[in-house]
Order: C-alpha cells, then sequence, then structure tokens
C-alpha cells in the first residue's frame, strides 16, 4: 500500500541519516564535554602508544576529532551538503577503523564496518533523500 503523500523511501533514506548523525553528533559531543584533553593525554595516546603511530599523529588526530564528529553529526541531521558529509563520515568511520585494527579491537571493527556499510548505502541512494536542505 502507497501513501500518495508521504513516500517511504525518503523516510528510510533520512531516518538513516538521521541515525549516523546522531551517533557522530552524540560521540563528538560526549568526548567535548569530557574534556578533550582528558581524551587526548588520559586515554588516546596511552592506548596508542603500543602502535606504530607517532604520539604527535594521534595527539593531532584526537585533538580535532571530537569536533569533526560533532560539526558532521550536526550536518547530516539537519541535512547540509548531505553527499559531501557523507563523504567525510565515510572517510572518518575508516580511520577510526583503522586504528581499531590496530588495536586489534576485532569486534569494534566489526561494528565499524556496519557505520561504513550504512554510509555507503546513505550515498548510494541519496536520489531518495527528499528531506536534506541541500545535496
Amino acid at each position: 500500500m502507497t501513501n500518495k503523500h508521504f513516500d517511504y523511501k525518503y523516510a528510510g533514506v533520512a531516518i538513516g541519516r538521521w541515525a549516523l548523525g546522531l551517533l557522530f553528533f552524540y560521540n563528538g559531543l560526549g568526548k567535548i564535554m569530557g574534556g578533550v584533553g582528558g581524551f587526548v593525554n588520559g586515554y588516546l595516546v596511552p592506548l596508542f602508544s603500543k602502535t606504530f603511530l607517532p604520539s604527535i599523529l594521534v595527539t593531532s588526530y584526537g585533538y580535532v576529532l571530537p569536533y569533526v564528529e560533532l560539526i558532521l553529526g550536526i550536518l547530516l541531521i539537519v541535512g547540509i551538503f548531505r553527499n559531501a558529509v557523507l563523504f567525510l563520515a565515510g572517510l572518518t568511520l575508516i580511520s577510526l577503523t583503522f586504528g581499531q585494527m590496530l588495536l586489534q579491537q576485532y569486534a569494534v571493527v566489526a561494528n565499524n564496518f556496519i557505520y561504513i556499510f550504512l554510509t555507503a548505502i546513505l550515498l548510494f541512494l541519496s536520489e531518495f533523500d527528499g528531506w536534506a536542505f541541500r545535496k
């Protein structure tokens, strides 16, 4: 049964975008509210000290990541520059997954691939996202 006034394809794509946006927004906001310095120096740098990544790279990434997550989350929820934001969200997820691979956190890697897959699907189905402000 179809509704002449409501397109369920648009709704489905929008719900996926909003869910992904909420994930990014919540994670970014949580790191910022908890203190970015504490996240970087108390968690990230010690954790990645066991890998080949240089400390300066991990530190730089850690200070930028919360703000990138927050901005991507807001833009995904609102639907501004949707395709570019989804592409950047996918790259961010790939970078996070790479870090988890280095840490051999395979359950997290598998979970992240679900989000990467969702991002790719949303990008592929961009023609059905009629609820975005600017594609």
